[in-house]
């Protein structure tokens, strides 16, 4: 183990120790599920106190790359969610309302760009479900925005993009969501959604998706 080739002195001792374990990782082509070094090992080779290593760890268990495991050391997360950070920010309120609005619009464009992957992957019994979804009235407006809209993502079979699209409809403070004003409306747009997904073209299902999501623009 050499760790001390990518010590560097950004902001703090921490963040030093947060970005060396993570250089470390890709220099020695670590994969989800290995082990790291222990505690004691980085805080000998980095000439560091122990105390700052964890908080330098604490960093990455934030960010959800590694995990602890008791009495067997520290490892590399083996699912790793790519936007977890993102989610934390979100639940807490952190960013400014432009931010959000900025965010919801990434939604739209990822969500409109899966529109092919969706039809193509398309089954009766996914349609099924997500007809479920959107006759159940139920769920209040902004559960059903957020049980619809992921199970149509999901149906475009990339997990990756489907994090980010889970994270920014169910994280973020319901005032961003204009559909939750218009609820009636938004139930029957669902329903013509899967009726266009059943029986129509994918020009229909693309128009219908545009017209949706026309408030978020």
């Amino acid at each position: 183990m050499n760790l001390t080739e990518d010590f560097k002195r950004p902001a703090t001792l921490a963040d030093s120790v947060e970005e060396c374990i993570l250089q470390y990782v890709k220099r020695k082509e670590l994969e989800p599920g290995d082990m790291l070094p222990k505690e004691e090992e980085i805080a000998a080779q980095l000439n560091v106190s122990r105390h700052i290593v964890r908080e330098g760890i604490s960093g990455l268990k934030t960010l959800g790359v590694i995990e602890s495991r008791k009495r067997k050391g520290m490892f590399i997360r083996k699912r790793l969610n790519a936007f977890e950070s993102v989610r934390k920010l979100a639940c807490a309120s952190l960013f400014t309302k432009e931010e959000y609005r900025q965010f919801m619009q990434i939604r739209v464009i990822m969500e409109m760009g899966m529109v092919s992957y969706i039809w193509k992957n398309r089954t009766a019994q996914a349609v099924e479900e997500l007809r479920r979804i959107a006759e159940d009235i139920a769920m209040p407006a902004i559960e059903n925005e957020i049980a619809f809209h992921s199970k149509l993502f999901s149906m475009g079979g990339n997990d990756i993009a489907s994090q980010f699209q889970n994270i920014i409809i169910s994280a973020f403070d319901p005032n961003y969501h204009p559909s939750a004003e218009n609820h009636n409306s938004d139930a029957q747009a669902h329903i013509r959604m899967c009726d266009s997904l059943e029986n129509g073209t994918i020009d229909d299902f693309r128009k219908l998706m545009e017209k949706h999501f026309k408030p978020y623009l």
